[in-house]
């Protein structure tokens, strides 16, 4: 295994370049577009959004309609972008941030692209499914051997869990990374919570 460096480290290095590397046709995050896509089968137009690893904010962006969005993410420096697209913002990492969001606090969950960073993600998604009021989307990304090895921050697969009461559940083609050049499938899951 490579020698590893914190994330907060990594993204608040890439925090100027992040939006044009989403962005480039070579490394094209696709699992954001789908998300938004997906998000809009459902009429969704008002309400509040937990964007959990926000980056930027560049699913306000996306997502057409009236939302007010409050984004957790680990790098400052990244929040201060995600701060100028009208983001409400939590420094923190999302292990430690979610225990203390309050029970049904937002209407909808976003988590993309960010499991991976996280060892635990059985607890995480249990926090998100306690915080969302009414919809939940996330994407599990199905990392390889070779891309948690050669990747600059610690990253698991957890593409394969189980998901419950999962209306929308499929892979594509998520991403390519910038720094490795490896493909990644993402599994992008859709619920609705019970109101």
């Amino acid at each position: 295994m490579a020698n590893k460096i914190s994330a907060e480290e990594f993204f608040d290095d890439w925090s100027v370049k992040y939006d044009d590397l989403f962005k480039a046709p070579k490394s094209y995050v696709h699992y954001l577009n789908e998300a938004a896509k997906i998000f809009h089968q459902y009429n969704y137009h008002q309400g509040s959004i937990l964007d959990i690893g926000c980056g930027t904010g560049l699913l306000s962006e996306l997502l057409q309609g009236n939302f007010e969005y409050t984004g957790i993410d680990i790098s400052s420096k990244i929040l201060d972008y995600a701060a100028k697209r009208g983001y409400q913002t939590i420094h923190r990492s999302i292990e430690t941030a979610l225990p203390e969001i309050e029970d049904n606090s937002y209407d909808f969950v976003f988590c993309l692209g960010s499991l991976l960073f996280i060892e635990d993600v059985k607890t995480a998604v249990e926090h998100i499914y306690r915080v969302a009021r009414q919809a939940i989307l996330i994407s599990l990304d199905e990392t390889t051997e070779e891309y948690i090895k050669k990747f600059a921050v610690p990253v698991y697969n957890h593409s394969k869990i189980t998901v419950k009461n999962a209306i929308e559940d499929y892979f594509i083609l998520g991403f390519t990374s910038s720094t490795t050049g490896i493909s990644i499938r993402t599994r992008l899951i859709y619920i609705e919570q019970n109101s």
